[in-house]
């Protein structure tokens, strides 16, 4: 203070300092940059505070504490600026230190010893014996906290102007230059934080393998990766701005409407799209509420996001298929097994139950297929049995089904049958489509079925109607095979209830034979009866 000048009154010093703390608040709430803060900081505590240097240590990561910032004489920067010491060389020498409040002090004539491995510059200042006068190797520190305490920095204060330890009010004043220093480094922290996050989510985001969409709450796509335009076939510009639910199949989507558009914190199901080339994909979807910076997520008024997740599950709901397919279905014919066909047969009496027409099985055992496998190979009858499979299907309306018992027998079920007569003519055109010529092995051939007949009664289960349908097939074959029988006790009766074929098969073993083959019969060509 220059001579003459009367000393401020406290009144005059509270307001200055209540003015520089807010102008350094304002300063901290505005800047990010922490290092041109923390400089402010410092370059304060010289301009107002009276001291003739001040420095900031900041813990760095690998727990050493950098000098960051520092406002005073060119030696001292020169000696200090970037220099480092650990963590735990701070913690030693705090502990050392006389408590002043939340500030620290050793004095010169204490032991220093835990000074000396953190680098330090002894300011150009004569000792004094006046009471209270500062010593040049007198140590004032203030520690900087996080908020839950952590050490996050240490300020250091040297070279008091007037040549006195600070008094009561410089130390104040010291204290919540510390705390607004302490301040700027957490709000800085967290920022940095905040933005290695969001840099971190958009590499993660954009370099995973695993498809991932942002969408509004109303499911239009803001942003889309990589991953996700290869899942789907489609550019990110196709994608942008599109309501998801567009590009998915209809009520694809397991355990869930297709009117649901509501997303739970922790949505999970499957969906399936069709690509613009045609190929299917699968998709299992986990999806998740993301509040924006003006929300307050899914309970408050902001708008938020949903981060969609897509994993690509094509291989395993093909392998789950196939697994399907093979425990319901034939492997040699694909037709249906036996387990398929029962449970086909109980689906189909209950709802004749609810009167939707009775049901008829067709029961068919291949005529002479022993001596196909024993004349021509397994390999043959393989053949045979895979074509007259074809065949039955073919001859099968849309609703029946057809499958294969084991051996050489098959079933058909045939839903909303009304009479007898009906029965029989479905029986009558299986007959026909598989009684035609089949070149076996270079071989010609002519199949022949003895198929039983029966219409389900109110009372029958799955057990009973098949057991009736396979009485019927042994009656036709021990009428002579080749011909199809109704069981007497399943409907209305018709003129002939066993019916052999206009154009029937040769008979055991010669409708193996070819017609030219030397020393073989020639097939019969007139037609028989029962």
């Amino acid at each position: 203070m220059p001579p003459g000048q009367p000393a401020p009154d406290q009144a005059t010093i509270d307001a200055q300092a209540a003015q520089l703390l807010a102008e350094l608040a304002r300063r901290i709430a505005s800047s990010l940059e922490l290092r041109q803060t923390l400089q402010f900081v410092v370059q304060a505590v010289v301009n107002q505070l009276g001291f003739g240097c001040a420095l900031v240590n900041l813990v760095r990561p690998g727990d050493m504490c950098e000098v960051v910032a520092i406002a005073g004489p060119e030696e001292a920067t020169r000696a200090l600026l970037g220099t480092r010491a650990s963590v735990e060389s701070w913690y030693r020498l705090l502990a050392s230190c006389e408590s002043w409040g939340e500030l620290r002090f050793l004095d010169h004539r204490s032991d220093q010893s835990q000074a000396k491995p953190i680098p330090g510059w002894v300011p150009p200042i004569e000792p004094s014996d006046i009471p209270d006068a500062w010593h040049p190797d007198d140590i004032l520190l203030a520690p900087l906290h996080a908020p839950d305490g952590a050490l996050i920095g240490v300020l250091s204060i040297d070279m008091p102007v007037d040549g006195r330890r600070p008094d009561a009010q410089r130390r104040q004043l010291l204290e919540q230059f510390a705390v607004h220093a302490a301040l700027a480094i957490e709000n800085s922290r967290v920022h940095t934080l905040v933005a290695d996050s969001e840099q971190l989510f958009r590499a993660m985001f954009d370099r995973s393998p695993i498809a991932i969409a942002l969408l509004t709450e109303d499911q239009r796509i803001t942003r889309v990766n990589t991953a996700c335009e290869h899942l789907l076939g489609r550019t990110a510009a196709d994608l942008l701005d599109r309501s998801a639910p567009e590009l998915s199949r209809p009520n694809s989507a397991r355990g869930r409407r297709s009117t649901d558009t509501t997303i739970s914190t922790h949505d999970q199901y499957e969906i399936h799209f069709t690509r613009p080339d045609g190929n299917e994909v699968w998709g299992r979807v986990n999806s998740t509420l993301l509040a924006t910076e003006t929300g307050d997520g899914p309970s408050g008024d902001g708008p938020s996001l949903i981060l969609t997740q897509i994993e690509d599950i094509t291989m395993l709901r093909t392998i789950q298929a196939s697994f399907a397919h093979a425990a319901t279905h034939d492997r040699l014919t694909g037709l249906a097994n036996r387990a398929l066909v029962l449970d086909r047969l109980a689906a189909a009496l209950a709802g004749s139950h609810r009167g939707d027409g009775r049901v008829a099985v067709l029961y068919c055992d291949l005529d002479h297929f022993k001596e196909v496998n024993d004349t021509l190979g397994h390999a043959a009858g393989d053949r045979l049995l895979v074509e007259v499979g074809r065949r039955l299907q073919r001859a099968a309306r849309e609703q029946d089904t057809v499958g294969r018992l084991g051996g050489d027998e098959f079933v058909m079920i045939s839903r909303q049958v009304r009479t007898s007569a009906e029965a029989a003519s479905l029986a009558a055109r299986v007959m026909r489509a598989v009684q035609q010529p089949v070149n076996l092995c270079g071989q010609p051939a002519l199949p022949s079925l003895s198929m039983g007949v029966a219409l389900a009664r109110p009372d029958d289960s799955s057990d009973s109607v098949l057991a009736t349908a396979d009485r019927a097939m042994y009656a036709a074959k021990a009428a002579g095979r080749g011909r199809w029988h109704l069981a007497p006790d399943t409907g209305p009766v018709t003129p002939a209830r066993s019916h052999r074929p206009s154009a029937p098969p040769r008979p055991d073993p010669e409708w193996l034979r070819g017609p030219d083959r030397p020393g073989r019969s020639r097939a019969r060509s007139s037609p028989t009866g029962d």
